[in-house]
């Protein structure tokens, strides 16, 4: 049975390619240690953890205890592996600051009477259909009969209240607690702000939850069909945080370029169709009121370039080409290709007569592609039916070439 996280479907919203590499060809990044941020997080993490795992045995831990445990945790588990980004604060503001979110929150929950814990580092798993979901939830507990609460301990700074009433995380674990804790009429989900002593609270109904499972199944099945076409395309989104840049077709060439010197980079074939490219599109852009002839000269120049520009890419499985001051894209969009009266009768005589007499003819009115192909991608055909009109109208890739700045 297929295995989901929240954190695998959001690698996959993120970056299609992003999640093909992490979680099935399995690639392992070069390790570039863990954020400062991320270290003081996991030792206030581990110290609540142990607040309350004491608790559970009826031993209340003071704040002094709490401080002693903190320290050794720190001092143990660092090292020079953890990365400080910003250079205005060094390790001792971090190891201050984590203490001072122990301290938060020891002082706001003291002596930790308001509920009943039933779990920490509290495993979910969710059965549905043939996937599983699962997750851990930093802290669950029960406050009265019927009202139990998620809580996630956060060092990072605050969301908003709408971000909360929307967040999937946290919701997919109250599915999970009215799942297993069937007396749960109610279930809270608590985000600690640690740093601030605030909380967030939010709560989904039975609808919203309801809502939210069919989100996440239909996120599920369309990563079950891009492994079918092996489709995994790479979107530039938070790349920085990404460990794959050798291996993205968007990133490849500039990480390759980047650890040239520069008499070596000034030569490289990528780079000079990329300034080749470059200075002639801006050549075109000054003659474009001018003269046709040039334009048309130009033109051709152009073309035969980015035919130079597509092969390069298509042998170094590349979609970016890294110039001296700009980069060139290559853009890729796959389309449906509809049957017209003119080009293909046959498949355009079927496709009408399937949508006729259904629902869905009033909205696609006659054939129309545009408006068909939104219907398409909007998912407002069921399965049945989708399957019917994309075996009459294959996909196919259309290919633009586009300049950006570095």
């Amino acid at each position: 049975m297929p295995q989901y996280s929240h954190s695998k479907l959001q690698v996959y919203e993120r970056c299609p390619l992003q999640y093909k590499l992490k979680y099935l060809t399995k690639l392992k990044t070069e390790d570039e240690g863990t954020t400062i941020e991320a270290f003081m997080g996991s030792r206030v993490h581990d110290t609540l953890e142990l607040l309350y795992r004491d608790l559970l045995k009826t031993k209340l831990n003071s704040l002094e205890d709490l401080y002693l445990f903190y320290d050794e945790t720190w001092r143990v588990e660092w090292s020079d592996e953890v990365v400080i980004n910003n250079k205005n604060f060094n390790k001792k503001h971090y190891y201050d600051l984590g203490k001072k979110c122990v301290k938060n929150y020891y002082e706001k929950y003291h002596p930790f009477v308001q509920d009943q814990t039933l779990g920490i580092e509290y495993k979910i798993n969710l059965k549905w259909e043939d996937v599983s979901m699962t997750g851990y939830i930093d802290r669950l507990s029960r406050e009265s009969k019927g009202i139990y609460a998620v809580h996630d301990y956060k060092t990072g700074s605050m969301m908003d209240q709408d971000h909360a009433d929307t967040d999937r995380q946290l919701a997919l674990y109250s599915i999970a607690v009215k799942q297993t804790f069937k007396e749960a009429k109610k279930v809270k989900l608590i985000w600690h702000y640690v740093a601030y002593g605030e909380d967030v609270v939010s709560e989904r109904t039975d609808q919203k939850l309801q809502e939210l499972k069919k989100d996440i199944l239909t996120t599920i099945a369309e990563i079950d069909l891009a492994e079918k076409e092996d489709s995994f395309p790479a979107v530039e989104n938070k790349c920085e945080w990404c460990g794959f840049w050798d291996y993205c077709p968007k990133k490849k060439h500039l990480s390759k370029m980047e650890k040239l010197p520069k008499n070596k980079y000034l030569k490289e074939s990528g780079v000079k169709l990329a300034n080749q490219y470059v200075a002639l599109a801006k050549r075109r852009s000054e003659i474009n009121k001018r003269a046709k002839t040039e334009v048309v000269v130009v033109q051709d120049e152009i073309e035969k370039v980015e035919e130079a520009i597509l092969n390069y890419a298509e042998k170094q499985g590349i979609e970016a080409l890294q110039g001296s001051e700009m980069q060139v894209i290559i853009n890729k969009e796959r389309g449906y290709v509809f049957p017209t009266k003119s080009s293909d009768w046959e498949n355009y005589e079927k496709l009408e007569k399937l949508l006729k007499g259904t629902k869905y003819w009033e909205a696609a009115s006659v054939i129309n592609s545009g408006k068909l192909e939104q219907l398409l991608e909007e998912e407002v055909f069921d399965d049945k039916m989708k399957k019917k009109i994309i075996a009459l109208v294959p996909r196919e890739e259309n290919i633009g070439i586009s300049i950006r700045k570095k």
